[in-house]
Order: structure tokens, then C-alpha cells, then sequence
């Protein structure tokens, strides 16, 4: 069984954010800035997502800060490709 975009979203931002999914207080549609999300996270996301930097993926993931968005974007990508 292949792994979800929201797993692979949600498993990304609880190791690099060092938080716990129960701390989503607005569950997938929290904001990641609430949780510790800044630049140099963001960019340790990229990475750890494999989307490349300057890309318009990654240009969409930084106007929409939640796990929710994001895994909506990495569903619609997949399906592009």
C-alpha cells in the first residue's frame, strides 16, 4: 500500500516541525507558522518532500501553510504528471 500525500505531508512536517499531530489545533487545515513553520523549515520541507527549489510547486506550497493544502497540491501534481 502506497503512502498517502497527506502522510507523506503530515509525516514531513511532525519530524521536521518536532510536533505531534495532536498539536494541530485546526487539525489538517492548522497553520504551520502556528506550529513553528519559518523559512529554514520550509525549506527543510522542500527537501524532505523532494520538491525543488524555485519550482511553481513550491511557490503554491508557500502561499498555503497547512498539511491540508498541501496534500491537496501533491494530489493534484501526481495526477499531472
Amino acid at each position: 500500500m502506497s503512502e498517502t500525500a497527506r502522510e507523506r505531508v503530515l509525516g514531513a512536517v511532525c519530524e521536521v516541525l518536532y510536533v505531534d499531530e495532536a498539536e494541530f489545533v485546526d487539525g489538517d487545515a492548522t497553520d504551520l507558522r502556528d506550529l513553528g513553520l519559518d523559512s529554514v523549515r520550509f525549506v527543510l520541507l522542500m527537501n524532505r518532500l523532494g520538491i525543488q527549489k524555485g519550482s511553481a510547486l513550491q511557490r503554491r506550497l508557500a502561499d498555503t501553510l497547512s498539511v491540508a493544502d498541501w496534500a491537496r497540491e501533491l494530489e493534484a501534481q501526481h495526477e499531472h504528471a
